[in-house]
């Protein structure tokens, strides 16, 4: 009985180590600063308007406008976007209503992809209704690219 509680523990011992990481978290985070969405009372365009910091030593944030037009399938609010690109980064959106009526949510990607770095800012439907600005401006950790 006690070899093959030992061999169960080595082999799933031996299935975690081996297993390789998706991608890893870098050590930094991106702010998005004064996150804005503005969409037009027939929700065929949202204008999006934000600056992305790294807080890098020597460098200003860099701002990014950034528009999502309705598609056939969904209005603007709802529709994904992109790619935009905004000085180094190139960003990309999706929409979700996976939790139901009210509470969906946009998550952008924001990729740099000369360092290969990643982040997911995401923001409820809530937050950005009327071209309200996001505060306080929110930090997000940033992943390492394969």
């Amino acid at each position: 009985m006690q070899f093959k509680v030992a061999a169960l523990f080595t082999a799933l011992s031996a299935s975690t180590a081996l297993a390789a990481p998706v991608s890893v978290a870098a050590a930094e985070e991106w702010t998005l600063q004064g996150v804005t969405r503005t969409c037009d009372a027939a929700d065929t365009t949202c204008a999006w308007s934000f600056s992305i910091s790294t807080g890098a030593a020597n460098t200003t944030a860099v701002p990014c406008p950034y528009v999502v037009n309705a598609t056939a399938s969904a209005p603007a609010s709802q529709a994904n976007g992109g790619p935009t690109a905004c000085g180094a980064f190139t960003v990309l959106s999706g929409w979700s209503g996976q939790f139901g009526e009210g509470e969906g949510f946009t998550t952008l990607s924001i990729v740099d992809y000369p360092n290969k770095l990643i982040a997911y800012p995401a923001y409820k439907d809530t937050e950005l209704a009327d071209g309200a600005t996001v505060s306080p401006d929110r930090s997000y950790p940033v992943q390492s690219l394969p």
